[in-house]
C-alpha cells in the first residue's frame, strides 16, 4: 500500500511539473534556472539518454570562478530536461523554438542529442560573439514519445577582459516558445537599430556632400564624421554584421574604431559649432589616441584588443574636463547656443557613462542600453544649431528623405506581398513558390535522396463550394494551408499552386522515407473534419480529403518537366477515384 502511494505521488509530481505545449507556444517560458552542471568536456553529455542525475545544479546567470575551469580548457556542459504533457500534439510541438543568447563567450546548443547551432566558436581555443542572439527551431524528433526534451549546452568561458568573470548569460534571454513568434520578436527588436544606422549613414553622406560643395561649412564635415561612426557603431553593436558576412574579429575592431571616431569627432564638432579654435594640446591628444587605436585594431589578437578597449573607455574620459570648461566659458559669455549644447552634452555623457558601467561591470544586469537615446538628443541639438546657422535646407532635406524612405518601404512591402504571397492562405503563391523551387532545383542532385514534388488537390472542392458557398470554401482552403504549414519542416517548400491545388517540395529524404512522409501528410489531412462557419454564425464540420500526385526530380529534369509528371500522377489519382497518393516514378 505504501509503495502504491509513493508511486502515485511521483506520478502526480511529474504531471504537475509537465509543460503544456499550447501554453508554451502562447507564452514563452524562461530557461535560466535549474541546469545540471559539469565542468568537464565530453560530447556524450549532449546525448539524449545520458544520465545527469548526479550533477550539481546552477542557473545560467550564476557567475563563474575567477580562475574559470582551466582543467577542462574553460569548457563546461549544462543540461536541462523538460517534460511535456501527454498525449503530445506533434503538429504543435513542431512549432517549438529556442531563443538563445547573448552570451559573453561562446556556446554550442543541442536538443534531444541534435545540434541546433552555435554562438561564437567553442573549438580551437574559443572565439566569442558577445552580442549574438539566435533563434532555432527544435526538431520534433528531439522530443521523445514520452514527452521528454533534453537541452544541452557546451560553453566556453575563458576570460578575455579584466571586467569579465568568465562566461555569462544575459538574463531573460533563454526562452522556449513559438519559433515564428520568437524569430519575429528578435527581428523586430533589431530593426529600429538598422533603420537608425541607415538614416545616420544617409546624414553622413549628405553632410560630406555639403562640405565638398563648400569647404567653409566645416561643421558639416565633423557632423558627417560623427554620424558615420555612430551608424557603424549602432550597426555592429546590434548584431547586423551577418548582413554583410563580417566575422567577429572584424566586427569588434570596427566597433572599437567607430567609437573612437565618435568621441574624437564629437569633440571637434562641438568646438566648431561654438566657433572656438581647437586647442593644440587637445589636437595632440586626438592624434595620439587615434594612432594608438589604429595600432591596436591592426594587431592580430582579439583578446589584446578587448583588454585595451576597457582601458580606452577611461582614456576617453580625460577629455571631459576640456569639454566642460569650454561650455562653462560660453555660458558665462551669454552664448545662447551654449545652453542648448550643455543640456544635450550632459545628458549624453550621463547615458554614456551608464552604458559604460553596464558593459564593463554589470553584463548580467537588466539595465537598458541608453546611449542611442543620448546620441539622438545630442545629434538633434547639433542639427538644430547647424540649421539655424546655415538655413533651413538640412531640415527640408531630412523631411524629404524620411518621406521618400517611408513611401519606398510601403510600396516595396505591398509589391512583395502581391507578387509572392497568397492573401487567403498566407502561403507562397505560384510565383513565390516557383522562384524558390527553381533555386532549390538548381543545386547538384543527390540520386539517393531526390527532391520530391507533390501536387495536392482538394477532392470535390467545386461541389463543396456549390453546397456551402465560397465563404466556407475559403475557410477550408485556409485550414488546409494551416495543416500543410504545421506538417512541413523548416526547409520544406509549400505554397498554393492555384485554386484548390497546393504544392509541397521535400528534400533530404530517400524514396522510402519520402513515400512514408507523403502518406503521413495524406492521412493527416483526412484524419479530422474541418471546422466551418456559415451564414448567420452557423457552425458545422465538413470532411475533406485530397488527392496527391508525386514525382521525383531527376538529373535530366527541368522544373517544368517534374511538375508535369506530378500533374500526370495527380490526374491518374483523380481517375482512380480520388483520396489517394499516386507516385508516377
Amino acid at each position: 500500500m505504501m509503495r502504491l502511494l509513493v508511486l502515485l505521488f511521483l506520478a502526480l509530481s511529474v504531471k504537475a511539473n509537465a509543460l503544456d505545449v499550447e501554453r508554451v507556444l502562447e507564452h514563452s517560458i524562461a530557461l535560466n534556472d535549474g541546469w545540471a552542471f559539469m565542468p568537464q568536456d565530453d560530447y556524450r553529455y549532449s546525448e539524449l539518454n545520458y544520465d545527469h542525475a548526479t550533477w550539481p545544479t546552477q542557473n545560467l546567470t550564476d557567475p563563474w570562478p575567477s580562475a574559470g575551469y582551466p582543467a577542462s580548457g574553460h569548457v563546461i556542459w549544462l543540461r536541462k530536461e523538460l517534460q511535456f504533457d501527454l498525449p503530445l500534439d506533434y503538429a504543435r510541438a513542431a512549432r517549438l523554438g529556442l531563443r538563445f543568447g547573448p552570451i559573453r563567450q561562446a556556446a554550442d546548443v543541442y536538443a534531444g542529442g541534435m545540434k541546433l547551432g552555435s554562438i561564437g566558436q567553442v573549438e580551437d581555443g574559443g572565439v566569442p560573439d558577445f552580442r549574438k542572439v539566435s533563434v532555432w527551431r527544435i526538431p520534433v524528433e528531439a522530443i521523445t514519445t514520452d514527452g521528454r526534451l533534453v537541452i544541452a549546452i557546451r560553453v566556453w568561458g575563458e576570460s578575455l577582459r579584466f571586467s569579465d568573470n568568465a562566461a555569462k548569460f544575459a538574463p531573460h534571454s533563454q526562452l522556449l516558445g513559438d519559433y515564428v513568434a520568437l524569430k519575429r520578436e528578435l527581428r523586430a527588436s533589431k530593426l529600429p537599430a538598422l533603420f537608425i544606422a541607415f538614416v545616420l549613414f544617409l546624414f553622413s553622406l549628405f553632410s560630406f556632400y555639403l562640405y565638398r560643395r563648400a569647404h567653409a561649412l566645416r561643421n558639416y564635415f565633423w557632423f558627417g564624421v560623427v554620424t558615420l561612426s555612430t551608424s557603424a557603431f549602432t550597426f555592429v553593436f546590434h548584431d547586423w554584421r551577418e548582413l554583410f558576412g563580417w566575422s567577429v574579429q572584424f566586427s569588434e575592431r570596427l566597433l572599437f574604431l567607430s567609437f573612437t571616431a565618435l568621441v574624437l569627432g564629437g569633440q571637434r564638432l562641438l568646438w566648431s559649432l561654438l566657433v572656438e579654435p581647437f586647442p593644440k594640446w587637445l589636437t595632440v591628444y586626438h592624434l595620439v589616441t587615434l594612432g594608438a587605436s589604429v595600432v591596436f585594431v591592426l594587431q592580430p589578437s582579439l583578446s589584446v584588443l578587448l583588454g585595451v578597449r576597457d582601458v580606452f573607455w577611461l582614456v576617453f574620459s580625460l577629455s571631459v574636463p576640456a569639454v566642460a570648461t569650454l561650455l562653462w566659458q560660453k555660458l558665462r559669455a551669454g552664448v545662447g547656443e551654449a545652453k542648448v549644447v550643455v543640456v544635450a552634452v550632459v545628458l549624453f555623457l550621463l547615458l554614456g557613462w551608464h552604458d559604460m558601467v553596464r558593459e564593463l561591470f554589470s553584463y548580467q544586469s537588466t539595465w537598458a542600453v541608453l546611449y542611442p537615446y543620448g546620441f539622438l538628443m545630442l545629434a538633434a541639438t547639433m542639427a538644430i544649431l547647424i540649421a539655424n546657422r546655415f538655413g533651413a535646407q538640412v531640415e527640408v532635406l531630412e523631411a524629404a528623405v524620411a518621406v521618400k524612405l517611408a513611401e519606398l518601404e510601403d510600396i516595396n512591402s505591398k509589391l512583395r506581398s502581391l507578387s509572392e504571397r497568397d492573401s487567403l492562405t498566407q502561403l507562397d503563391n505560384r510565383r513565390g513558390l516557383e522562384d524558390k523551387a527553381r533555386s532549390l532545383l538548381s543545386r547538384p542532385v543527390d540520386v539517393s535522396k531526390p527532391v520530391v514534388v507533390a501536387l495536392l488537390d482538394i477532392d470535390h472542392f467545386k461541389l463543396l463550394n456549390d453546397q456551402h458557398g465560397h465563404q466556407v470554401g475559403d475557410q477550408v482552403l485556409a485550414e488546409f494551408a494551416e495543416r500543410l504549414r504545421a506538417f512541413c519542416r523548416s526547409h520544406d517548400l509549400v505554397g498554393r499552386w492555384g485554386g484548390e491545388e497546393f504544392m509541397l517540395i521535400l528534400e533530404g529524404l530517400d524514396r522510402q522515407a519520402a513515400r512514408a512522409r507523403v502518406q503521413e501528410l495524406h492521412t493527416m489531412i483526412g484524419s479530422r473534419p474541418f471546422y466551418c462557419e456559415g451564414e448567420a454564425a452557423q457552425t458545422f464540420y465538413v470532411d475533406v480529403t485530397a488527392t496527391v500526385g508525386v514525382a521525383y526530380y531527376r538529373s535530366d529534369d527541368t522544373f517544368d518537366s517534374v511538375i508535369g509528371r506530378a500533374d500526370r500522377a495527380l490526374y491518374r489519382g483523380k481517375e482512380q477515384g480520388r483520396n489517394q497518393v499516386v507516385h508516377i516514378d
